[in-house]
């Protein structure tokens, strides 16, 4: 399994110099089969599985 982590990055300025500061909001894990999943720790009982972009497939859309 291969695991990846995801961030999101703040740029500020200190004394006049731009700096970044990353945050680790989550991981990505690719198991040894392919499949790709994501974890946010913000919702960390929630997978989220990861498919290839198809520009042929239509949107799904549920309606309430």
């Amino acid at each position: 399994m291969q695991l990846l982590n995801v961030c999101a990055r703040k740029i500020y300025d200190k004394n006049g110099e731009k700096k970044i500061k990353w945050y680790k909001v989550g991981l990505m894990k690719i198991t040894d089969t392919g499949k790709k999943y994501l974890q946010m720790f913000h919702q960390p009982q929630t997978e989220y599985f990861l498919f290839e972009h198809d520009a042929n497939t239509p949107e799904v859309k549920i309606e309430e």
